[in-house]
């Protein structure tokens, strides 16, 4: 576990400083209308490389370590849970290319609510359409930022 501790800590330390590095390219500070382009990624990988820095120091220092002896990244018998959980969003990822953010969004809310979650139809209904309305809501009519259509985009009524 430590050394995937630290494998992990290491590629989240050279994403923060690669974000860090592109963040430097534009302003990074406060303009008349508002933060710049580069504020908030450069607060994201600033806080980035100090939580990966924590926990290399953490997993490399002896008397800083958690754990004393090493376990297992992957506990065995733990395959099944994680796919339950990956398989689902890697289709939402290519549903989205189909049928849009926000089917997308729904399908796998539905499904992960009742397979995962083993909430009541009801519920799973209920949180399948209304929070995909509530982003459309947000993102698309509030702050005009267009999320992915699809190809049954001209189809849809959103």
């Amino acid at each position: 576990m430590r050394t995937a501790n630290i494998v992990c800590a290491l590629a989240i330390l050279v994403w923060g400083g690669l974000m860090l590095r592109e963040s430097l390219q534009v302003s990074i500070g406060w303009e008349e209308s508002g933060p710049a382009a580069g504020f908030f990624p450069f607060w994201l990988s600033v806080g980035l490389i100090v939580c990966a820095t924590v926990v290399v120091l953490q997993a490399s220092i002896p008397r800083l370590a958690r754990e004393k002896e090493e376990k297992p990244f992957f506990p065995p018998g733990s395959l099944p849970s994680l796919l339950k959980v990956v398989l689902p969003v890697a289709a939402m990822l290519l549903a989205i290319e189909v049928v849009g953010f926000y089917v997308a969004g729904a399908l796998y809310l539905t499904f992960s609510m009742r397979w995962i979650g083993r909430h009541s139809w009801l519920f799973t209904a209920a949180v399948a359409a209304l929070f995909p309305l509530a982003i459309w809501m947000v993102i698309e009519r509030w702050f005009f930022i267009l999320l992915p259509k699809g190809m049954l985009g001209a189809i849809l009524p959103f």
